[in-house]
């Protein structure tokens, strides 16, 4: 009976670890562009956040980018499309990042929301300070 025990409790302890290394998917909150801050303004603003991330990116058109980050044997994949009104980020593909559907929820590596939100914060500061190059 004590042998049973251990094993159900190890058993227990690696399920919840194994569940501690995923999230839910958040959507990324829609940035909205300062008012005076031109389409060529936004498309900077994004893409030196994005370098300034070590995320490449794999296609770049007006309004569109494609963009992928490599961390040692994962990748994230988003597309970010803008305008001059906002900017909005969202999830495309990953590898190695246990994304998966269960009962309409999408769940994916617990860092994946981390790296968005840090993405997110750069593109906000660069756009503020775009705004302000434009007053001065």
């Amino acid at each position: 009976m004590k042998q049973f025990n251990r094993v159900l409790l190890i058993a227990s302890a690696l399920l919840a670890l194994a569940a501690c290394t995923r999230a839910v998917l958040m959507p990324a909150p829609v940035i909205m562009v300062p008012a005076g801050v031109g389409q060529g303004q936004v498309k900077a603003a994004i893409v030196n956040a994005l370098d300034g991330r070590g995320w490449s990116i794999d296609k770049l058109q007006d309004g569109n980018i494609l963009t992928t980050l490599h961390l040692r044997d994962h990748t994230a994949t988003v597309r970010v499309t803008y305008d001059t009104n906002s900017v909005h980020i969202s999830y495309v593909s990953s590898t190695n990042l246990e994304y998966r559907t269960e009962k309409g929820v999408r769940y994916i590596h617990r860092n994946y929301n981390g790296w968005i939100g840090f993405l997110e914060q750069d593109i906000r500061r660069n756009l503020q300070n775009a705004q302000s190059v434009g007053r001065n």
